[in-house]
């Protein structure tokens, strides 16, 4: 899939969605730097940390996925309301941790 959203992008065809959809690709296969490089380009770096955050509690890695969710709302406070609740999914999941 990493490889047809990149052929997408080579063809000019690089929306929010590709990039984002990229992003996904690439958390799939770990390649976690890639990922955020793909959900920057598909959105602000406070959807991007999101977005990465949002890949990580699927994984159940709610360490990163906090340290992620953090970090969107410390670079835009207005996305404070999505990620401080995608935080408290961590946070509840993992126990508190």
């Amino acid at each position: 899939a990493a490889k047809a959203f990149k052929k997408a992008i080579e063809f000019k065809y690089a929306t929010t969605k590709v990039y984002n959809n990229l992003g996904i690709a690439l958390s799939n296969l770990k390649r976690y730097n890639q990922a955020m490089e793909a959900f920057r380009k598909g959105g602000t770096e406070a959807q991007a940390y999101n977005n990465l955050g949002c890949i990580y509690l699927k994984q159940a890695k709610f360490k990163q996925a906090s340290d992620c969710f953090e970090k969107a709302i410390r670079i835009d406070p207005k996305f404070y309301i999505i990620a401080n609740e995608n935080l408290k999914k961590a946070k509840m999941i993992s126990g508190g941790q």
